[in-house]
């Protein structure tokens, strides 16, 4: 009997241990099984990834197509001046068109040291590229360029606002808008950002919702651009607001007793901060305190430019 037994006892172990065997076997399978997909898996995600990046990068074809269309020329930055003029590696200097940062040289603005720094930090040593607009140089030689710090697919707001630094400067609140004719491509792009980042207070707004700089040689220094050009002198500034919606006062630049009249005749028109283009009569209760972002001869055409008159 305990012979029996001792036989049925061991044909059990047996038998478990074959069950444990088959088991294993059959879950190593599983696991060798998964392991091929969990690799397909992962070089699937990486692909998409990488797919990803891919499409956000320009390709060589399209980044000559768009230095081509825009003419831009690569530039070494080899010193920065301060907060809107740059040196490239052969000595030339650039003024960023647009734009104006607090001074930081010559006299010291508020937020002038911060706005340089942000420059310095930013594109020195760096390659960019250089867009003309119409005018080569300003007043002191100095060449008036759009510094791109990367190629652009296409001229959008996303496009401007991330890599074209003249915008840059101004959405981040380090330089305030400063446009004159003729050099105007991109005037409406900085002037929403100038509005937005005043908005939000920042940078150089922070200090004064007028704005810190009055510019480089009275903000003059995109007048007389070149001796062929005979537009007018205008600038595109951001005004300040006040309870009249149609007072465009705007101390951050010079006063109409500095602006030089242009032949093209005394009506002043202008972009207040609710973005209302009003223009302004001789003898308006604005007129002399209203810096002009245009001129016109008639009213007809301050009209026809979208414009409307002051109500007062």
């Amino acid at each position: 009997m305990n012979f029996k037994s001792k036989i049925n006892n061991t044909a059990l172990v047996v038998i478990l241990l074959i069950c444990f065997l088959f088991i294993s076997g059959c879950s190593g399978e599983k696991v060798s099984a998964n392991a091929p997909e969990n690799s397909s898996s992962n070089l699937s995600t990486q692909n998409i990834e990488n797919n990803s990046a891919s499409k956000n990068a320009l390709s060589s074809q399209e980044k000559s197509a768009s230095i081509s269309k825009l003419n831009l020329k690569e530039a070494k930055i080899s010193r920065v001046v301060d907060g809107d003029t740059v040196e490239l590696s052969e000595g030339t200097k650039i003024r960023l068109i647009g734009v104006n940062s607090p001074e930081s040289t010559t006299r010291t603005e508020p937020y002038g040291k911060e706005a340089s720094n942000y420059t310095k930090s930013s594109l020195t040593g760096k390659t960019v590229y250089l867009e003309k607009d119409v005018s080569e140089t300003d007043q002191y030689g100095r060449l008036l360029r759009y510094v791109w710090i990367d190629v652009p697919k296409e001229i959008t707001d996303s496009e401007i606002k991330t890599k074209m630094f003249n915008a840059i400067l101004v959405e981040n609140g380090y330089a305030q808008v400063s446009t004159y004719p003729p050099d105007v491509k991109y005037r409406d792009y900085f002037t929403k950002y100038n509005m937005d980042a005043r908005n939000a207070k920042k940078g150089l707004w922070t200090i004064d919702p007028n704005g810190t700089t009055k510019g480089d040689a009275l903000s003059n220094s995109n007048n007389n651009l070149s001796s062929s050009s005979n537009k007018s002198n205008s600038t595109s500034s951001f005004s300040t607001s006040s309870k009249n919606e149609d007072s465009s006062i705007n101390t951050s630049y010079p006063s109409s007793s500095n602006e030089t009249k242009s032949s093209k005749g005394l009506i002043k028109g202008n972009i207040n901060s609710k973005g209302e283009k009003i223009y302004h009569v001789p003898g308006g209760q604005f007129y002399d305190k209203t810096n002009a972002e245009q001129w016109f001869n008639t009213e007809q055409e301050a009209q026809a430019a979208g414009y409307r008159k002051s109500k007062r």
